[in-house]
């Protein structure tokens, strides 16, 4: 079958259905192969979207609440790198979703929609499952990265895309302009129909919409119709030159020659920015953990009205507790189930098991699942790999013995290296 070699064409700007009825004209894909390159020894046997996060929970997860609590009801979750703890995790945790006929979270593992070849990019691991997708008749597709850090109801963003009639509609947050070089960066009218679209760019000159403190960057979810999306993917299929990367191949030449629209995600005002947050960085990804924490945190994970589901016991927020026997203090920090805490936690987050034994300090730190902080230790922002014993006595402090604010604390990642059990972390200063 001939394929035209432009987007450009009759797309309908067909009336947009009642709002109640848009969720079932959608299927979700969530994108969660990544490799995670940049949490280093954090991704070494896991992909980026099963990295845990909060206490209790995989970076995956809000992705996935958000298409659950949103009502969106087929989802279809594309997996690639190591993706075995993630698979593991959708096992044990979104098993149970798809009671009801026709509703599903599904894995769509690259070893079997690309066997021998995988997935060769963001829009190749659609491009694979648009058989999948077809055959569900839906009007609109979602798609969704793994590893973002948010809360949000898709249902005004899939209303906004219809009423426009545009054929995709991109979510979109402000970053600081100096953080524009690891987004997709976008200039806009006063419509909000998008005028440029530049994959992270590596000059300053090459920002749209540099002309303030922050620039406007993709959130890497994306509205498309249906059918305009099929054959998008099979222009890009057929094009050598391409990487078959959503932010890199198909959404510029969309912007070139048809009709987008950005959708701002913003706060219940209507006005603020809403919370999201990239966590592909070690420095972001502790941040964000930081940002769960204090009298008033950033974010939260127990809102009543939008569960965010865990196989475990949900973590408790403790603002201070002290063992029965005076031997443990914990302050401001946020502790899953079957911690034991024998010395002083303070603002920060322990993972389920964790163990910090006699006399050990631990100060705005991230330990994952099963770490043991040895006898006094004194450790301030780090993050310390899950299952790893730190040693007693270890005494690693981010801040120069408490003289950086917080906010300017650059994380130490503390693992073992493969092969010669030794200590390896980022530049730190040693108390």
């Amino acid at each position: 079958m001939a394929t035209q070699d432009t987007f450009t064409g009759a797309w309908l700007r067909r009336p947009a259905p009642a709002a109640d009825a848009l969720v079932d004209e959608a299927v979700a894909v969530v994108l969660a192969g990544g490799k995670g390159t940049r949490l280093g020894a954090l991704t070494r046997r896991i992909c980026k979207p099963a990295l845990p996060f909060g206490a209790a929970y995989r970076s995956i997860d809000f992705a996935l609440a958000n298409c659950v609590n949103s009502g969106i009801n087929r989802v279809g979750v594309a997996t690639q790198h190591r993706p075995d703890a993630l698979l593991s995790h959708l096992d044990r945790v979104w098993r149970d979703f798809g009671t009801e006929p026709g509703h599903f979270i599904r894995a769509w593992p690259s070893q079997q929609r690309a066997p021998g070849l995988g997935y060769s990019g963001t829009a190749d691991a659609v491009y694979r499952n648009l058989d999948v997708i077809e055959a569900l008749g839906r009007r609109l597709v979602l798609v969704l990265a793994g590893d973002h850090v948010y809360q949000m109801d898709y249902r005004p963003m899939l209303e906004q895309h219809c009423e426009s009639g545009a054929p995709v509609t991109i979510g979109c947050v402000p970053v600081p302009i100096e953080e524009a070089h690891e987004f997709g960066v976008l200039s806009v009218d006063r419509r909000d129909r998008i005028e440029r679209f530049v994959e992270k760019p590596k000059t300053v000159a090459a920002i749209p919409g540099r002309a303030g403190t922050h620039v406007l960057a993709s959130m890497g979810i994306y509205v498309f119709d249906a059918e305009f999306l099929a054959r998008a993917l099979r222009l890009d299929a057929a094009a050598a030159s391409s990487r078959h990367d959503f932010g890199g191949d198909v959404l510029p030449r969309v912007i070139r020659e048809a009709e987008a629209f950005a959708y701002p995600f913003r706060a219940a005002d209507g006005v603020q920015p809403a919370y999201w947050r990239d966590i592909g960085t070690i420095t972001a990804y502790w941040r964000a953990h930081m940002e769960l924490l204090g009298s008033s945190p950033r974010a939260s994970l127990n809102d009543p009205n939008w569960p965010l589901p865990t196989a475990e016991a949900a973590p408790q927020l403790i603002a201070h507790r002290n063992d029965a026997r005076g031997r443990g203090t914990i302050e401001n920090s946020l502790v899953a189930a079957g911690c034991s805490v024998s010395g002083t936690v303070r603002h920060s987050v322990l993972f389920g098991g964790v163990e910090v034994r006699r006399g050990a300090e631990i100060v705005d730190s991230v330990v994952l699942p099963g770490a043991v902080i040895g006898r006094g230790c004194r450790l301030r922002g780090v993050v310390v790999d899950s299952g790893h014993a730190i040693a007693d006595g270890t005494r690693i402090d981010q801040s120069a013995s408490g003289t950086v604010p917080r906010d300017r604390l650059q994380p130490a990642v503390l693992a073992v290296e493969e092969g010669n059990g030794a200590w390896a972390h980022a530049a730190c200063a040693i108390a």
